[in-house]
């Protein structure tokens, strides 16, 4: 009964005649949006880590770059059948030396200089003459707001009062530098020491030849092209640095060799950190002289010369090697500027690098690595 019932109310139904809906598609957009998610969420951890570990991960990132930097000289002295380990030994030893050396010469004329700070806006405005009005009345302004400020909160102006000095500050920012600086020598020790046998152990544990074979070339890759690009960088800028050091003696700057050591470092920061040494210079040279001649000559040769380095030298010289778009470039100094401050802008440029060479070797990420400039270097 039951089935003879049923039968005539099923006929009464339309049949489907088309194919059956695939809730696959459904299940699948939702796994599309999950990936996506899932990719948003995995991004904001690493930048939280990276951001929440950057003191224990600056030191590993900068032996690194220093590895690949010092890695041809080790192969150099290997082929002399010099062990790895002796020639690790004796280039952490001269970085070390060549570190000390130049903390004992720069330190004390860079101390006198911040001991100076407090001085130095008072120098500036009298040397700005017209403007020293104007800045005089701000001071004042200033000042009053201070004491309307002290009258309503005492116990927050006297803990003003007592904070730590300029002084005291860049003591406790050289501590943390000295420690980190440590670290830095012992890993990089560690990585020229054996980066050759754990890159061969690595590459060993692949059952796949063809994945180890890519993953060598990759590996060869980034070594051979990072090695060179630092190495070049590395020389333009010492050069810069020993010219500028030269000029300012010329010109009668005081501690020429400190402000050659600024420009030689701030130039691994590309747009910014030429501009940063022209202000500085010009800042100093308006606190040493009082002839408008004397006071412009030093910016203005430190500009001829940093406008040949950057539009002559280095892109003859660099772009041949690894050509990266100025955007791309820009924008990942102030990335990781935000992130890791004056260190992160110094390793932006080689870490681009690196993830270009990356991007290139992998066939889905081309039209990333052709946007972040030049053409596939695999």
């Amino acid at each position: 009964m039951t089935s003879n019932i049923a039968a005539p109310h099923l006929e009464g139904r339309p049949r489907a005649t088309g194919p059956m809906p695939n809730h696959s598609q459904g299940a699948g957009g939702r796994s599309t949006a999950e990936r996506v998610a899932l990719i948003g969420l995995f991004s904001l951890a690493v930048l939280y880590t990276l951001y929440l570990a950057r003191d224990l991960l600056l030191p590993v990132f900068l032996a690194l770059l220093l590895s690949l930097l010092l890695r041809p000289l080790v192969k150099a002295l290997r082929r002399l059948r010099i062990p790895e380990v002796v020639s690790a030994i004796f280039l952490v030893a001269l970085l070390l030396a060549g570190l000390v050396g130049a903390a004992f010469s720069l330190t004390e004329p860079a101390t006198s200089w911040i001991k100076r700070a407090p001085v130095v806006m008072r120098e500036m405005e009298f040397k700005l003459g017209d403007l020293r009005d104007s800045i005089e009345s701000a001071r004042r302004a200033s000042h009053q707001i201070e004491q309307m400020a002290a009258a309503a909160d005492d116990e927050a102006q006297a803990v003003i009062v007592r904070g730590p000095t300029l002084a005291e500050q860049v003591l406790t920012q050289t501590q943390v530098v000295v420690a980190q600086a440590f670290i830095v020598l012992v890993l990089l020790f560690f990585f020229l020491a054996g980066g050759r046998s754990m890159l061969e152990q690595v590459m060993g544990s692949m059952t796949n030849l063809e994945a180890r074979i890519h993953y060598a070339t990759i590996a060869g890759t980034v070594q051979k092209n990072i090695a060179a690009y630092l190495a070049t960088v590395t020389l333009i800028n010492t050069a810069l640095g020993l010219l500028t050091a030269g000029i300012m003696t010329v010109l009668g700057m005081p501690n020429p060799g400190l402000w050659g050591v600024m420009v030689a470092l701030l130039n691994f920061i590309p747009y910014l950190g030429s501009g940063v040494s022209l202000v500085v210079i010009g800042v100093v040279s308006a606190l040493t002289f009082d002839d408008l001649l004397q006071i412009a000559a030093p910016p203005l040769a430190f500009l001829v010369l940093t406008a040949i380095e950057g539009n002559f030298v280095t892109p003859m010289i660099v772009g041949r090697r690894l050509t990266l778009n100025p955007i791309g470039v820009f924008l990942t100094i102030l990335f990781w500027g935000w992130l890791w401050g004056i260190p992160g802008a110094l390793m932006a440029v080689p870490i681009l690098a690196v993830f270009k060479i990356l991007c290139d070797a992998h066939k889905p990420l081309h039209p990333l690595g052709a946007l972040l400039g030049g053409k596939p270097g695999m």
